[in-house]
């Protein structure tokens, strides 16, 4: 069981903010559908996405499973969620990545209890308005603290432009897509990187649709030492990743990515309506 973590008390300043009273607010549901597809148990590995292929999510139609996670051979983890976004726009989502990390509240209020402080690393950057909101957090590291089930951690969140992932943007328009969050993520408290994640954002009818890719422990590296270290090769052996990630992680990151951006699409069109 992990620890609970309690949050910062509200300061003055944060308690006028037109948005605190979203903390008490009950979370939005996950579709049957989701919560059925991550509790039926792991998927068959080899329907997992390698990351070599990720361009094959902008191919059309849909890669079943869209929603699943699983331990893969080589001892790391795959999680994939679909989440539905009726209302909401991949301006939207730009924006809100540009917004949320600069106050630890706006980080709060995107899921309660599991979400407990951010900032970011070129405050500069992504307060210039004079950038896209895309852009404002390309290049720029999140430092959030957070828990997604299996304790709390101080994590960096490193945006990286779609093309710099491995995307093929040439083929966006065509696939209809909307936006592309695309990061590289670790534990600054274990100085660690270990996870490669995007929500591929798709235009549908009434909204748009967030494909998520979580790659946990494809590769592994303890930043205080060179990527070609003994210590890094070591780290990204079979054994060291069964050693190193939890064995339900996959499943904890599923249920959260479910919980927290199906909450993100109900409170994103007015957040932005007010703010943006």
């Amino acid at each position: 069981m992990s620890r609970k973590l309690q949050p910062p008390p509200l300061t003055e300043e944060e308690l006028s903010r037109g948005y605190v009273n979203m903390l008490d607010r009950p979370m939005a549901g996950v579709p049957d559908d989701i919560m059925s597809a991550i509790e039926s148990g792991p998927i068959d590995p080899a329907g997992a996405l390698p990351f070599e292929e990720k361009n094959r999510l902008l191919d059309p139609g849909y890669l079943p499973p869209e929603t699943g996670y699983c331990r893969l051979p080589d001892g790391s983890c795959y999680t994939a969620v679909l989440t539905r976004m009726p209302g909401v726009t991949g301006e939207m989502i730009d924006w809100w990545f540009a917004w949320h990390g600069l106050e630890g509240l706006r980080y709060r209020i995107w899921y309660p209890g599991a979400h407990f402080g951010s900032s970011v690393s070129d405050r500069t950057r992504v307060m210039n308005e004079s950038l896209p909101y895309r852009d404002r957090y390309h290049h720029v590291t999140h430092y959030v603290t957070e828990d997604i089930g299996i304790g709390p951690d101080l994590l960096s969140i490193h945006f990286l432009p779609p093309e710099d992932f491995g995307f093929d943007t040439a083929r966006f328009r065509k696939a209809q897509v909307a936006t592309a969050i695309c990061t590289r993520v670790g534990s600054v408290t274990k100085k660690a990187e270990h996870t490669d994640m995007c929500h591929l954002v798709r235009t549908v009818k009434g909204g748009v649709e967030m494909r998520s890719r979580f790659w946990i422990g494809r590769r592994m590296k303890v930043t205080m030492f060179p990527e070609t270290s003994l210590v890094n090769r070591a780290a990204n052996t079979k054994a060291m990743r069964l050693a190193m990630i939890p064995r339900d992680t996959p499943y904890k990151m599923a249920l959260h990515c479910a919980r927290e951006y199906n909450n993100l699409a109900e409170i994103l069109p007015g957040l932005f309506k007010k703010y943006a």
